[in-house]
């Protein structure tokens, strides 16, 4: 049996496998074990492919900024000052983060978070 690596599977190709699996749990091989040696799959995948025909959306992950929460307003400002200004003349994550530690002394946040 071909073995194929699983992680990039679009929604469709997810669809059908999952029809795949519940085919050869119900006429194949018979055993959730069993089904996920013969497809290359985990077995918490046969059990939700069992469970249902159609695979579950992506959960998106939630996250708040807390440390930018307090400098979110002014950078709010300083992007839409940008709107009007020419390109080559508009802000970068760096510069903002730059202006963030000079025009902010007590407020400690590093440039990853300001460029995320």
């Amino acid at each position: 049996m071909e073995q194929r690596k699983r992680s990039w599977l679009t929604r469709r190709d997810k669809v059908e496998l999952f029809e795949q699996i519940r085919r050869e749990h119900e006429f194949g091989v018979g055993t959730i074990s069993g089904v996920s040696r013969k497809l290359g799959v985990h077995r918490r995948l046969v059990r939700e492919a069992l469970s249902s025909a159609v695979p579950a959306e992506r959960k998106t992950q939630q996250r708040r900024l807390r440390r930018l929460e307090a400098a979110t307003p002014f950078i709010d400002r300083v992007l839409t000052e940008d709107q009007q200004a020419p390109l080559k003349q508009r802000h970068t994550a760096h510069r903002i983060w730059q202006r963030l530690r000079t025009e902010w002394p007590g407020f400690t946040v590093s440039e990853r978070s300001v460029c995320g």
